[in-house]
């Protein structure tokens, strides 16, 4: 099946390119490494280190390409990576249609982050740097306003992120669950699901007890389980989440293009939060309400309620150490 390729606009073209294969280290295998990344065959993380999973992305790349599938970047595969552009061209060229992926930097990424942050839509630090962020925040905007949801930024994007009347596709409400479809009910799933588990406590504050039924539930022993409970509700209410850890949760949220900041709160939202500001997630619980008096009233798991009992427990909480929000997974 022929493939529609996005590049990043930040990298030099290779008509006949550095020939290139496992082993090889630098700044060109970074650039493969991007344009992979940008053509759907995921590298590994762009270190510059053609490794195992660069060479199978390749593998992919060449064998749905239609070439001789070596695991080798010679000239047909940079010839293919870049569409068949000479390299004269294709720098002009991908400017001229403002095309951005994953791994692109420069002025274009800031502006493209500018218009994000001003919809409403966290992007991550304004830096020019096209990054896992970015993309999510891509994603979403794309999801909201009925696009294609490819994380690619092409024509279409760009007209409905400059547009000066956009409105989102999805209702986003605030109080108690609202509109129709399988978003609410969805959200009100989550709600019902965790709400049942209130009071569900250990045994002597130990992660022990009935609470254990969160981890082994995915196979996992006694732990922090604050993530396991958000991951239970998920699956005990149609989702898929699995993750005992908040910062790879937080990652899978960006990642998805789930994660919304600090924006837009809604019922059934997951909520992260940063106990010592140091940009590491450390708790996560469930938005059942956004209150008028500026607090959140969450479901938690792993967290004191009365009684100084740990376990499963609504709370109200200030929006201070509020890392952010996420859509249900």
């Amino acid at each position: 099946m022929p493939i529609t390729r996005v590049h990043t606009g930040s990298l030099p073209a290779f008509s006949s390119g550095p020939p290139l294969k496992t082993g090889d280290r630098g700044q060109e295998v970074a650039q493969l490494q991007q344009l992979l990344a940008a053509a759907g065959f995921d590298p590994g993380p762009v270190d510059g280190d053609f490794g195992p999973m660069t060479e199978a992305a390749v593998n992919r790349f060449q064998k749905a390409e239609g070439l001789s599938v070596d695991g080798q970047v010679g000239p047909k595969t940079w010839g293919a990576l870049w569409g068949g552009e000479t390299a004269p061209a294709a720098p002009a060229a991908i400017a001229a249609r403002g095309l951005l992926a994953q791994g692109a930097m420069g002025p274009t990424v800031s502006k493209l982050q500018q218009l994000l942050a001003a919809r409403g839509y966290d992007p991550g630090p304004v830096d020019g740097q096209f990054g896992p962020q970015t993309r999510g925040a891509v994603v979403r905007f794309q999801r909201d306003a009925g696009l294609v949801v490819d994380g690619l930024v092409a024509a279409q994007t760009w007209r409905a992120l400059e547009s000066g009347n956009f409105e989102p596709a999805r209702p986003r409400p605030v109080g108690p669950v609202a509109g129709g479809g399988r978003d609410a009910a969805f959200r009100q799933r989550i709600l019902s699901v965790a709400e049942g588990e209130v009071g569900t406590v250990e045994r002597t504050n130990r992660n022990d007890g009935e609470v254990g039924k969160y981890p082994a539930f995915f196979g996992r022993g006694r732990e922090a389980y604050c993530a396991d409970f958000v991951s239970w509700v998920m699956h005990k209410s149609g989702g898929s989440l699995n993750d005992p850890y908040c910062p790879s949760l937080r990652n899978k949220l960006i990642a998805s293009g789930n994660w919304k900041g600090k924006s837009n709160p809604q019922p059934g939202d997951i909520v992260l939060f940063d106990w010592d500001r140091d940009g590491v997630a450390d708790h996560v619980g469930l938005v059942k309400s956004v209150n008028a008096n500026g607090t959140l009233t969450t479901l938690e798991g792993n967290t004191e309620g009365p009684g100084g009992r740990e376990g499963i427990w609504e709370c109200t909480r200030a929006w201070d150490h509020v890392m952010g929000f996420g859509d249900p997974m």
